[in-house]
């Protein structure tokens, strides 16, 4: 399972970081790429002035991915019910809602991972009469072991029965610092390969670094889930893999 983030319109706001930290360094004429994942390189003006002692510049964006297991899972539980009022419909909601949190807890489940996310009550009707109110509550929960999510899950159902919400499911990781370092770290040698190579074609030299900027993609895996599609036994649990990804716009001098 791969969940690419770092968007186009992200890796678009970097390069514009880093052109205007080079303008305002000295702004010459600069060339923008596009460094990383095969992408095929393409140019750019970056931005054009004099100042007094110019200096050449290229600006160039790299991205480094680092994969790795997920072991927290974020579940979106929750009821809903339908009852001839609105109060009614509220306190069989607020009822299920209370069962439901406490099969979760019996799972090992703590407070500190239970947030409520909705709550709410809507009318219905055929389009002529009102048939009656539908009452909503939904937490997201906070699983630390992926394996135990299905076991949450089914407690969840046999607590409510036929008025379980089961909204979807988000695998994430707990700590990525050495995904991090791995990717920055692959970033940058992106960076500079590509810089070189536009130095090479300009007859140029590549400089120091000047300016650095970074957008990070902390990996996740969404998987949606609706209506009652956990089922009795609450399915099992895939963490495949995500991935942690750093795009990296770095700006280096040129020199003769």
């Amino acid at each position: 399972m791969r969940i690419r983030r770092g968007t186009l319109a992200a890796r678009a706001t970097l390069i514009g970081i880093g052109a205007l930290i080079a303008i305002a360094a000295s702004a010459v004429t600069a060339v923008a790429v596009r460094a990383g994942a095969g992408a095929a390189p393409t140019s750019a003006a970056v931005g054009a002035g004099s100042v007094a002692g110019p200096r050449d510049t290229v600006t160039v964006v790299g991205e480094g991915t680092q994969n790795a297991t997920p072991d927290n899972a974020l579940i979106s539980l929750g009821v809903q019910v339908k009852r001839g009022s609105t109060g009614d419909a509220m306190n069989a909601a607020n009822s299920e809602m209370n069962a439901l949190l406490s099969a979760i807890k019996g799972q090992g489940v703590q407070d500190a991972d239970i947030q409520t996310t909705g709550i709410g009550v809507n009318q219905q009707s055929n389009g002529f009469a009102v048939t009656g109110y539908q009452a909503f509550n939904t937490v997201n929960v906070k699983i630390h072991h992926i394996s135990n999510a299905g076991s949450v899950i089914s407690a969840a159902q046999h607590a409510v029965g036929d008025d379980i919400q089961l909204n979807g499911i988000t695998l994430l990781l707990s700590d990525n610092t050495n995904q991090l370092k791995g990717a920055r770290q692959t970033a940058m040698n992106a960076a500079a390969a590509r810089a070189k190579e536009w130095a090479a074609l300009a007859s140029r030299h590549l400089g120091k670094v000047l300016s650095v900027s970074e957008i990070v993609g902390n990996g996740s895996a969404a998987t949606p889930c609706y209506g009652q599609c956990g089922g009795g036994g609450g399915g099992p649990v895939q963490a495949g893999q995500v991935n942690v990804t750093v795009d990296v716009a770095v700006v280096y001098e040129l020199t003769d």
